[in-house]
């Protein structure tokens, strides 16, 4: 992730679904594992916020699940070829 956080990079300057797609197409298994981690990771701080009334831009939810889907998708998609 190249050291920024996943909610820095949704922002204001959310990566497109075709974007993001074609970043993780290059990507090998490792680097989709490590990136799912991370994704999951930062889903789990959005809801403890979530919880304790502290997550102001609540749609970072939802894209985030989202993102984590479409890693583990194409995670998927890599261990079907191999």
């Amino acid at each position: 992730m190249s050291g920024v956080q996943w909610s820095q990079r949704m922002g204001s300057n959310y990566m497109k679904r075709k974007e993001f797609l074609k970043e993780i197409d290059g990507f090998d298994r490792g680097t989709l594992n490590e990136k799912a981690n991370t994704l999951a990771e930062e889903l789990m701080r959005l809801r403890f916020k979530k919880a304790s009334k502290q997550l102001e831009k609540g749609h970072l939810l939802s894209q985030t699940r989202k993102a984590l889907a479409r890693v583990k998708t194409k995670l998927a998609q890599k261990a079907a070829k191999a």
